[in-house]
């Protein structure tokens, strides 16, 4: 039996594709995504590119997660976290706080 945050009674989360996948939401530049479909709308026929923005995504992540691996932790897997930082990073709080714009002031 599954309840309403969709976790079975065994405790285990069900999922619509398989049970290797997760479904997550990231904030990216909207110039960034909007290439990333363009690219793959132009190349999706070509034999061996990615079918779909998802596709393309795991395959951009997949290579950082690599590098960083390589780079810092002798190209093995970091070890399993619970958790990382929610919410904007530092540069987030920066380009947030630079939009922001000086309250008006009412003339008398």
């Amino acid at each position: 039996m599954v309840n309403l945050t969709g976790e079975s009674q065994a405790g285990q989360r069900r999922n619509r594709t398989s049970p290797d996948r997760v479904q997550r939401s990231f904030y990216l530049p909207r110039d960034l995504v909007d290439r990333a479909r363009a690219a793959v709308w132009a190349t999706m026929s070509e034999p061996g590119e990615a079918y779909n923005v998802s596709e393309l995504a795991g395959r951009g992540l997949e290579a950082e997660v690599r590098r960083l691996e390589e780079a810092y932790n002798a190209g093995k897997p970091f070890p399993p976290v619970d958790s990382v930082p929610s919410g904007p990073s530092p540069a987030g709080v920066e380009r947030i706080r630079a939009g922001i714009r000086a309250r008006r002031q009412r003339p008398d």
